[in-house]
């Protein structure tokens, strides 16, 4: 497996680096955010590391930038920033999970094992349709009968889950692992706003239909949620 590092706090990062290493990973590391950023869109890694306060340009920005090229690789963000708000605005920019610092390598490593199990993207169906939605996961974008919806990173990704899994009732703790990376984190109104912005873009792709006929997200009380069509 081949991860880039970007890290500009040059002990922690040598130290990661060394870590990873011994534990059989390849590491590549950036110590600012462009040179971080030039490396992720040259090179085929299997998951980024980033930290959120970086030279040049911020983690957040970087995010950004390589899922905006097309780049679905697993992304954990790093920070030093304890509200809740940062670690919020890092994952709505793409990231998939976040560790705040300090922290324990072995966590990190957990981290990482978590979510390199996701399926190869070779595996992966390319284009998801259910009836007028289609999801273009190699462009992380969303189709309503050819109208691109405007969804923020973390909408897109749980729009994407809820195809992968047709009809299944989702829980918010699956949502957590599947979309956020962490189960245990990731809080319930941080789910149900996102829950909320998902519906009410879908909504607005469909303003003539009435409700029972629309491809809606239906809440099924106690168990989670599910996409419905028609």
């Amino acid at each position: 497996m081949w991860i880039l590092l970007v890290e500009d706090e040059t002990r922690l990062a040598h130290s990661l680096k060394t870590g990873l290493e011994e534990e059989g990973y390849h590491v590549d590391l950036a110590e600012d955010g462009m040179e971080g950023e030039t490396l992720a869109l040259a090179n085929a890694y299997d998951l980024l590391i980033v930290d959120w306060r970086l030279p040049r340009q911020d983690g957040k920005t970087l995010v950004e930038r390589v899922r905006a090229a097309g780049r679905t690789m697993p992304i954990l963000m790093l920070t030093a920033l304890g509200d809740v708000e940062h670690r919020v605005a890092g994952l709505d920019a793409g990231a998939d999970d976040y560790l705040p610092k300090p922290f324990k390598f072995e966590e990190l490593l957990a981290r990482l094992r978590a979510l390199l199990r996701r399926p190869p993207l070779a595996t992966q169906e390319h284009v998801l349709r259910r009836g007028p939605l289609e999801v273009d996961t190699r462009r992380r974008q969303a189709t309503f009968q050819g109208t691109l919806l405007n969804l923020r990173p973390k909408e897109y990704a749980l729009l994407e889950d809820f195809m992968r899994h047709p009809d299944e009732v989702i829980s918010r703790t699956v949502m957590a692992e599947r979309v956020w990376g962490d189960a245990f984190y990731v809080t319930d109104n941080v789910i149900d706003v996102t829950i909320s912005g998902l519906r009410q873009k879908l909504a607005e792709a469909q303003p003539d239909l009435p409700e029972t006929q629309a491809v809606r997200i239906e809440t099924v009380r106690g168990v989670g949620y599910r996409l419905v069509v028609g």
